[in-house]
């Protein structure tokens, strides 16, 4: 793995057919599932009920036909970005719609803290002087873990980019769950609006939901860019 690092390795970034998208679930569990840091805290993959409603996630994503790969010359995938769009009203119905949303997996535990989030930000009056009517959000973004400082992620959002611009997209939006995840999408300009330590986010019982996640992963933080 080492020597496959330091020789750069010549990829190319393309939609997510029909016919891969097995491939590519198989590839997000392989090198995502275990690896993000919430999953990996509650040992979401050890959970049956979790393990498939994280595929129907995935696969309910890739419908959008707005989520691209990374494939080497080999054919080989490196890695994957989920995408969806969202609406100014899907927003307003998401956020309000799942305030009593009683969790009974690990897979909702996740899901719970992100309704959480998009209730505490305002996501479409971060911008009052611009209309954004459509943002592209960045759902998932996993990478091989042979491949990664090979410059996969960055291609992956690059060519997001270049996609939300194409259809008129005004804003991409992200909730990076690991510090590593942060840092990157940073560097790739987008703007942190929002975060939330995971020692102080607690259940209704007042209990801490997320105490055995690793550092340096403390807090989920939700960036933007504005196209």
């Amino acid at each position: 793995m080492d020597e496959m690092k330091k020789t750069k390795i010549s990829f190319n970034i393309v939609p997510i057919s029909s016919s891969n998208e097995q491939d590519v679930i198989n590839s997000i569990e392989k090198y995502f599932i275990q690896d993000e840091p919430l999953n990996a805290s509650v040992e979401l993959f050890k959970e049956e009920e979790s393990v498939l409603k994280y595929r129907n996630f995935c696969t309910n994503l890739l419908c959008t036909g707005l989520s691209l790969m990374a494939v080497s010359e080999t054919g080989e995938i490196m890695g994957a970005i989920l995408n969806s769009v969202m609406s100014k009203e899907d927003y307003l119905i998401q956020q309000y719609g799942d305030e009593n949303f009683e969790p009974s997996s690990r897979f909702d535990d996740i899901e719970v803290l992100l309704n959480k989030v998009r209730r505490d930000i305002d996501l479409f009056g971060q911008y009052p002087n611009i209309d954004v009517d459509r943002i592209m959000e960045l759902k998932l973004i996993s990478v091989n873990e042979a491949y990664r400082g090979q410059g996969v992620c960055k291609a992956l959002v690059k060519k997001s980019k270049e996609f939300a611009l194409e259809l008129g997209y005004q804003m991409m939006y992200v909730e990076c769950l690991s510090y590593f995840a942060a840092k990157a999408m940073e560097r790739f300009g987008f703007q942190c609006i929002y975060s939330l330590s995971y020692s102080d986010y607690v259940d209704k019982r007042g209990k801490v939901v997320f105490d055995a996640v690793q550092p340096p992963h403390e807090c989920i933080k939700v960036q933007l860019l504005l196209l």
